[in-house]
């Protein structure tokens, strides 16, 4: 079978299943030799443009009968003469069941038409993702309607896409891998939530895995709770694979999704199959924080998951579509050293400034909040490397120190780590 054909068949599929549930009049069960369809969907009378051009929409649907999703027809107003495209069919784990590539010669008529032999449960639910490379323009049509199901790079859309999805009856029993678990939970495959109180730290972590979730440009993203009151310092994600030119961006976020920390990764942040990022932002007891992870410029990456829900620490989304497991991750918080209230939260009392900032060739480093002692001050890649590192005595007078930079050839995001005694700033500088 033409892989380009199968898979995007599964995507038209996979979009009716939600469509399916959203507004069951539409759904016809036929069940006459005429038909090539036990049940269908369609969703008619498009009335917006979904634009891609490096990005993904996501549509999740729910299958109305046990087998097979065996063709999809998804409504097109245009796309780029050069472009591929790739549709995948995944699992609420974050698993690809099916994926393929189209391009535009296969669209007639405003429509491509694919065949798909991707095996459903009645009653399952799945995902449909459709993304487009940087500078290669996919125009899908849509309909208006309820939010819920559809997200374009991890943004909720208020309606669905638009076109037909066609299932085929198979008995139970023939059907595969599709339950959407990657593991029943049974012996080893459970999370181990760890809250650690050594040390004045705490952890929590999912670590063992039973799956993957693989990522070409969407963001996977994993909620967690603050197990202390204090400052998170480092947070990692466990990574079954990565590209050697991977290149990517971090993030965490608070319950407002205010953006606490974002910075660029690389392949070079990943050591013995774990992407550590170092940080230092004040976090509170029993307050929720997002984890994200998104690969750039066509990268891969594909993260450990685990799919005991009933130890899940927080949750985990694909492109804003919510998954049934848990991203394998850690984040190591160090307490408040005086006690567990919120109010006393100790603040660095060191200011850092970095001018300018972007950089060239020489960065410049002010700091105030101490009047006299000895600082250290580091210029440090996300790889961890220590690129420049100073040792200067702090008085009225003295209280600027520069960095020459002009052997740093890489353009992006550093981290200027100043340290005096037990305070500690991080400050994220970008080279130009």
């Amino acid at each position: 079978m033409n892989k380009f054909y199968s898979t995007l068949a599964a995507i038209a599929v996979l979009t009716t299943g939600n469509l399916l549930a959203q507004d069951v009049t539409v759904l016809s069960n036929s069940m006459d030799a005429t038909s090539a369809f036990d049940c269908s969907y369609d969703v008619k009378d498009a009335d917006k443009t979904i634009l891609l051009n490096g990005s993904s929409a996501t549509q999740i649907f729910t299958a109305c009968t046990d087998g097979k999703l065996l063709e999809v027809s998804l409504d097109i107003k245009g796309l780029n003469d050069r472009g591929t495209y790739t549709v995948e069919v995944r699992s609420m784990n974050g698993e690809v069941l099916d994926i393929a590539r189209f391009k535009k010669e296969q669209v007639l008529d405003g429509k491509v038409s694919l065949p798909m032999q991707t095996h459903v449960k009645a009653g399952s639910r799945y995902m449909l993702n459709i993304s487009a490379e940087i500078g290669y323009d996919l125009n899908l049509r849509a309909k208006l309607g309820p939010m819920g199901t559809l997200t374009l790079d991890g943004t909720p859309y208020r309606g669905q896409l638009a076109g037909k999805f066609g299932f085929k009856n198979v008995e139970a029993s023939t059907l595969s891998n599709d339950s959407g678990r990657a593991s029943d939970g049974s012996g080893d495959d459970t999370i181990i939530p760890l809250n650690k109180s050594a040390n004045g730290l705490c952890n929590t972590e999912v670590y063992k895995n039973t799956g993957r979730i693989a990522s070409t440009g969407e963001t996977v993203a994993q909620t967690f709770t603050a197990c202390a009151n204090g400052f998170l310092n480092q947070a990692s994600v466990r990574v079954q694979h990565i590209d050697g030119d991977f290149v990517g961006r971090f993030s965490v976020r608070d319950s407002h999704n205010n953006i606490l920390v974002a910075q660029n990764i690389s392949a070079r942040n990943v050591k013995d199959g774990v992407l550590v990022v170092p940080m230092h932002i004040k976090v509170r007891k029993g307050f929720t924080y997002t984890i994200g992870v998104k690969s750039i410029r066509g990268t891969r990456l594909a993260i450990f998951s685990n799919n005991d829900i009933a130890d899940a620490l927080g949750t985990c989304s694909f492109n804003g579509a919510k998954l049934d497991v848990n991203m394998c991750f850690s984040a190591l918080i160090k307490k408040n050293p005086e006690n567990d209230t919120p109010s006393t939260i100790i603040e660095p009392t060191l200011k850092v400034t970095a001018f300018p900032n972007p950089f060239e060739n020489e960065l410049g480093i002010r700091i105030d909040g101490i009047e006299e002692g000895k600082v250290i001050v580091q210029l440090i890649d996300f790889a961890g490397n220590v690129l420049r590192s100073d040792l200067i005595n702090i008085d009225p007078d003295n209280k600027v120190i520069s960095f020459d930079t002009d052997d740093i050839d890489e353009v992006g995001f550093y981290s200027l780590r100043v340290v005096h005694g037990d305070d500690v700033t991080h400050t994220t500088v970008i080279k130009h």
